[in-house]
């Protein structure tokens, strides 16, 4: 028995020598020298993609056969003698086989085997998903994990226009390697800064130099949290009101709900006033969505107020009021500014201001002037001078100069002050409400007066000589709502179009386009309304201030009437014209890039409502509108109220171009930054005009932020009376 063992032991190591690599391999009588394979775990490969792994054995004498002796490797792949595996897989699974290598020793060759498996996976894959929606100002993680392949993966973000999309709204991707044996995944991390819907596409690469992407969607959802200033326009029972006020906002919970309280004054319905009335309320915001709801109920009389909103953070919150189930259906829009400020300065300063509303008799009125405030004494300031221009149902009254008046302070808890201005005709008393150091939105609080709504903007001369022609260059984005007639009524009329100015008095553009260009819509007649040149300049004094205080004479060949500006800061200004219609809004500088505007021009996510209704008549819109990547489409959910009633986070899929078949523009269009939405269907109708922006710094003006007029169909193919402007931010 004594001899059996050492057979016994030879048997045993050479089985293990079998099963692992990296054994010596079976020793020839004649010499000493095994053979040993290195120790590797083979490669896995992918089905289609070309495969090749090279079999190591040392030792023995080169050179070495190698051959397949017992299992499969996967079809498409084949052993050659000198130890390469290579081909184009074209089978998944796992195959198991036994490669045989052998010396050249002689007279008897040295040999051993490997015993292993390949496994061929499928392509890589990378699945388009809804990510968890995030929460401004908190922080936020997710992973995204590729599929088949061969790892490891490198995942990285596709940039749109330069810019990452992620980066854009506070957030960032990590690889982040796998442990255990798990696969690495891309890590979605950061505090979201920016409120709305975000597509963003990912490319990840395997080891294999595979290349998959898919599309993504993150739902940033806004909050509500401090201080804010309102700035609201409706009718109630048909007849307009108007409201400005301050609404802090608490905390909201991890239901989404938080507290609201404040005070606000308004003007309207007909001649009643309420000052300074104590609300209180709760807001909801949406767990998936920059939806939510807002309700607050007046101290004065209990009346309680239901708005819908969309929560931004990249300008303001959006509402509409949807009381329209009261027995006095009331609706509207508005705005919630963020109250970054609750006093004014107290120094001498410049301030231009743009209003609308009604007069006594419920006509539209509007008017845009400026006014200079001195240094503060006591809490007062005292106008010093200033000029409008007004428009009374059609009766306008250029240049009209204001003489005095005063402005005390703001209440500091609340940013609440009142001032006045007078002219010849008499003094109009105003409360106001601080918004920042350069904004403040007030209403006209006389009972025998206009009820009007104001944004007060600070002056911004550039340069040391203040405002000159100079101040225009460029190409301006412009707004305006008014009145119409059609068949003996009234209807709302809007534009939205580009006026582009040379620096030194011209309005006119070297590309064979329009110096003036605007589509507008009156009572669902829609034209586009274009003065091929023109000219405009800066007065050289405005009232009893005997310098250039940023009011401008404009002139249009061929317009009906002519409008008058005045200058916030270089191409911005408020603006109102003289014809029957009592057309009323601002322009804001456009950013147009280098190379004209191209359907990438509008990529990203928007929150929007209608602004400054004119009629009982107009729908009120919100929106969260999408543009996903790369261009032509065109998605947005939207909540609606008017006198048709309400609608909540309806779905509206359409599609977009600017003149041309996407990604190509027309010249007009490549030039104004001018997109066209189209419905669904085989035969699309237009639905909205959409003018880009760009970088700006106006009163709606965001970056990549949008402008829209409605043009589009009812459900019985007759065009909307009821046009209205949107404005979307990011």
């Amino acid at each position: 028995m004594k001899g059996l063992k050492p057979f016994l032991s030879l048997a045993v190591g050479l089985l293990a020598c079998a099963i692992m690599a990296g054994c010596a391999g079976g020793i020839p009588k004649n010499g000493p020298s095994a053979l040993n394979i290195a120790q590797f775990t083979v490669n896995q490969g992918v089905i289609g993609i070309s495969y090749k792994f090279l079999l190591v054995v040392s030792g023995g004498v080169s050179p070495y056969t190698w051959s397949l002796t017992a299992g499969q490797l996967p079809p498409g792949l084949s052993l050659a003698s000198d130890g390469v595996i290579s081909g184009t897989p074209t089978a998944l699974g796992k195959f198991t086989f036994t490669a045989t290598v052998v010396d050249s020793q002689s007279p008897v060759a040295a040999t051993t085997s490997l015993t292993a498996a390949i496994t061929i996976n499928p392509v890589l894959s990378l699945t388009a998903t809804t990510l968890p929606s995030g929460l401004v100002g908190s922080q936020y993680t997710a992973t995204i994990t590729a599929s088949n392949g061969l790892q490891p993966y490198v995942y990285n973000v596709a940039t749109v226009g330069g810019d990452n999309p992620l980066t854009d709204i506070g957030l960032s991707l990590t690889n982040t390697p796998g442990m255990n044996g798990a696969p690495n995944v891309a890590t979605i991390s950061g505090t979201p800064t920016v409120a709305g819907v975000f597509n963003f596409t990912v490319q990840v690469n395997d080891a294999a130099n595979e290349v998959a992407t898919a599309a993504f969607t993150i739902t940033v959802v806004g909050k509500l949290q401090g201080a804010y200033v309102l700035y609201f326009n409706g009718f109630d029972n048909d007849q307009p009101f108007y409201d400005v006020g301050q609404l802090t906002a608490g905390n909201v919970d991890k239901n989404g709900q938080g507290t609201i309280n404040g005070f606000l004054d308004q003007v309207g319905p007909g001649g009643t006033a309420a000052s300074n009335v104590a609300v209180t309320g709760t807001y909801t915001i949406g767990q998936n969505t920059n939806f939510g709801t807002l309700t607050f109920t007046r101290a004065d009389n209990n009346q309680t107020y239901n708005f819908a909103m969309v929560v931004s953070t990249h300008g303001a919150t959006k509402l509409i009021l949807n009381n329209t189930s009261n027995p006095t259906p009331a609706y509207g829009s508005g705005l919630l500014k963020a109250q970054t400020a609750t006093t004014v300065s107290g120094l001498i300063s410049n301030y231009s201001f743009g209003l609308f509303g009604n007069d006594p008799a419920g006509a539209r009125y509007a008017a845009a002037g400026m006014f200079a405030l001195g240094n503060s004494v006591n809490g007062s300031q005292p106008v010093t001078g200033g000029e409008e221009d007004t428009n009374d149902n059609g009766t306008a009254s250029s240049k009209v100069a204001i003489t005095s008046g005063s402005l005390v302070q703001a209440d500091p808890a609340s940013g609440r002050g009142t001032y006045s201005l007078t002219t010849a005709s008499g003094t109009s008393n105003y409360v106001y409400y601080v918004v920042s150091s350069t904004e403040w939105v007030s209403i006209d609080i006389d009972s025998s007066g206009p009820a009007t709504l104001a944004d007060i903007l600070s002056q911004q001369a550039v340069g040391s000589f203040g405002f000159t022609n100079a101040s225009l260059t460029g190409q301006t984005l412009i707004q305006l709502n008014g009145l119409a007639t059609s068949n003996g009524s009234l209807v709302p009329s809007a534009a939205v179009g580009v006026v582009t100015f040379d620096g030194a008095g011209n309005i006119a553009r070297t590309d064979g386009n329009s110096g003036y260009f605007t589509d507008e819509s009156d009572g669902g007649a829609v034209s586009a309304v274009q003065y091929p040149s023109g000219t405009y300049n800066v007065d050289a004094t405005c009232g009893p201030i005997q310098q250039a205080c940023g009011r401008v004479t404009v002139n249009l060949p061929g317009a009906p009437s002519q409008p008058a500006w005045y200058l916030v800061t270089a191409d911005q200004a408020f603006v109102v014209d003289a014809s029957p219609a009592v057309m009323s809004g601002s322009f804001q500088s456009q950013s147009v890039p280098a190379t004209g505007f191209f359907a990438g021009s509008i990529l990203g996510s928007y929150l929007a409502n209608t602004i400054t209704p004119v009629l009982p008549s107009v729908t009120n819109e919100l929106d969260v509108s999408i543009t996903p990547c790369c261009g032509g489409i065109w998605n947005q959910q939207f909540d609606a109220s008017g006198p048709n009633g309400t609608v909540n986070q309806a779905f509206f899929g359409g599609a977009y171009n600017c003149g041309g078949t996407i990604p190509q523009c027309d010249s007009l269009d490549m030039a104004l930054g001018r997109f066209v939405i189209t419905g669904p269907g085989n035969n699309p109708s237009n639905i909205e005009i959409v003018y880009v922006i760009g970088a700006g710094t106006g009163t709606t003006g965001t970056k990549g932020s949008v402008i829209g007029l409605n043009v589009g169909e009812q459900s019985d193919g007759t065009p909307d009376p009821n046009p209205r402007i949107t404005v979307y931010t990011k």
